[in-house]
């Protein structure tokens, strides 16, 4: 059936929609067919690692928000935004010691470390403290899975110290005031 150019923006993109659904297989009656065409309008995707981090989160939503851009990877570090031309000064403002990048701000960075190794002795899990960065994003991903008290303070004790570094950070640059780890 050919669609009027005549026809409203709507009647079109139900129209459309159509053909897309008559294209799905026969209806399965043990579900619902908005299910089923809900689900084939999705399409197969991966679902991401880190997504027990997302859910259930009890942290402030800009800590959650904020983690979410982290696991990403689509934080503004000095290193993305070199390569957008940007002049930034590279050194990472928490430490002074290396390139700022995504691994070394969240992970690598002695400040940040030490901020992580406090947290972990407060919620004494300190088996975890010297592992590399991406082994210990693992061992936070396998601890916040359930809805158990344990996982549920693991979420937000990740979200909060993932944002807490990042305000220290842009406290540091932009309004040059700074903390210490403790």
């Amino acid at each position: 059936m050919n669609i009027l150019q005549q026809a409203s923006w709507m009647l079109r993109n139900i129209m459309e929609a159509r053909k897309t659904i008559q294209q799905f297989p026969e209806v399965n009656q043990r579900q619902s067919a908005i299910k089923q065409i809900y689900l084939g309008l999705l399409g197969n995707h991966n679902k991401v690692a880190w997504r027990s981090l997302m859910f259930h989160n009890e942290a402030r939503p800009k800590a959650v928000f904020t983690m979410w851009i982290q696991c990403h990877g689509r934080m503004l570090t000095a290193d993305r935004l070199t390569k957008w031309g940007i002049q930034v000064n590279p050194s990472c403002s928490l430490c002074n010691n290396v390139e700022e990048s995504h691994m070394h701000l969240f992970g690598e960075c002695s400040f940040s470390r030490a901020v992580w190794c406090r947290l972990l002795k407060w919620l004494q899990m300190c088996k975890a403290l010297v592992i590399p960065w991406t082994q210990m994003v693992t061992w936070v991903i396998i601890q916040a899975k359930g809805k158990s008290c344990k996982a549920r303070i693991v979420k937000m004790i990740y979200a909060e110290y993932i944002y807490g570094i990042w305000k220290e950070r842009n406290s540091r640059i932009f309004e040059e005031k700074s903390k210490n780890a403790e």
